[in-house]
């Protein structure tokens, strides 16, 4: 990243904060000052150069990449972001607008810096915010090419949420990551349900992940239809789907009440803090303590739709009925 120094000056009609004569070394990150006098990890003009001429950089990735950990690490360390943000801001619309080939990468840095803006002072907040509102313009052509960065920016940027819903209504193709989003959002476009239903059927298993979040809580659900979500929200979801949106937001997963199916079975095995059963084809461990129970006794117990036990029940030679419930444990 050497070969460049400061970043110059960049005018923008009609964007006036965009005209940028900084100095780097007052401006704080992480490390220190942005200029590098901390060490290169902290040479924010420097990573910014190297971004704007990705074109020249295709061959030798290592120097994005670095670029990339000095915006990542020195602008935001451990969920914090810095003031410095605000200055770089500008520079990485610039370098989508020019259509980077990294314009994808860039974006999601926004919309992480936009992620951890509740860290920064209320002044700095505001303004990171005004700068985003005010390429509303540019952020609006970014649905269909960089989604991910899009929702997030809605969700984050109250701002934006109107514009979103607009590029949401008037779209035929809706991705996946917006029905995700409009789990954290309210009023989703009334078009978004019967989009969600057509999803539920595709054949990628993430994107009927999506759609089942966005049922679940915008729905109108028989119970054909809440089995139908409960199928596609496994155990993992929550942490798939924030994987699936790289970590620039943390989607609510709250999966319908379905009733389990109940299956007989036979303890094979018993200990301080878990029975083990055999119900059909499958060993399922049961997490219950002190349970009274021995080899060979019979029962029948609950599996969700992803082989989780749900309850167990027991019968006595008298006929008597005890429910044992693990949803504490799920």
């Amino acid at each position: 990243m050497a070969r460049f120094g400061p970043t110059g000056p960049m005018e923008v009609q009609g964007l006036e904060h965009s005209v940028a004569n900084l100095s780097w070394g007052v401006l704080r990150g992480a490390l220190g000052p942005s200029d590098g006098t901390a060490g290169a990890a902290s040479n924010v003009p420097s990573a910014l150069g190297v971004l704007r001429h990705a074109e020249i950089y295709r061959g030798v990735p290592q120097e994005i990449d670095e670029a990339f950990a000095v915006l990542q690490q020195h602008v935001m360390r451990d969920g914090r972001l810095y003031p410095v943000a605000v200055a770089a801001l500008p520079f990485l619309f610039d370098v989508i607008r020019r259509g980077s080939p990294i314009a994808t990468r860039v974006a999601d840095l926004i919309a992480l810096y936009a992620s951890a803006a509740s860290t920064v002072e209320a002044p700095v907040r505001d303004r990171m915010f005004t700068i985003i509102s005010d390429h509303a313009g540019e952020i609006v052509r970014w649905f269909g090419q960089h989604d991910r960065a899009f929702a997030a920016l809605a969700i984050h940027v109250r701002q934006l949420r109107e514009i979103y819903s607009a590029a949401v209504e008037g779209a035929e193709c809706v991705p996946p990551e917006a029905l995700l989003a409009y789990v954290e959002l309210d009023d989703p476009p009334a078009e978004t349900q019967w989009l969600a239903l057509a999803m539920l059927d595709a054949e990628d298993p993430m994107s009927r992940m999506c759609a089942a979040a966005f049922l679940a809580r915008h729905g109108e659900r028989s119970p054909q239809l809440a089995t139908r979500i409960d199928a596609e929200l496994p155990p993992s979801a929550a942490t798939t789907l924030r994987n699936f949106v790289n970590r620039l937001w943390t989607p609510t997963v709250v999966r319908p009440a379905v009733a389990p199916k109940l299956l007989d079975a036979e303890v094979t095995f018993t200990g301080k803090k878990l029975v083990i059963v055999k119900a059909g084809p499958h060993n399922v461990t049961l997490p219950w303590e002190g349970a009274t129970l021995e080899r060979g006794d019979r029962l029948q117990v609950g599996l969700t739709a992803h082989g989780q036990p749900k309850l167990a029940v027991l019968t006595d030679r008298r006929g008597n009925v005890r429910v044992i419930d693990f949803s504490a444990h799920a």
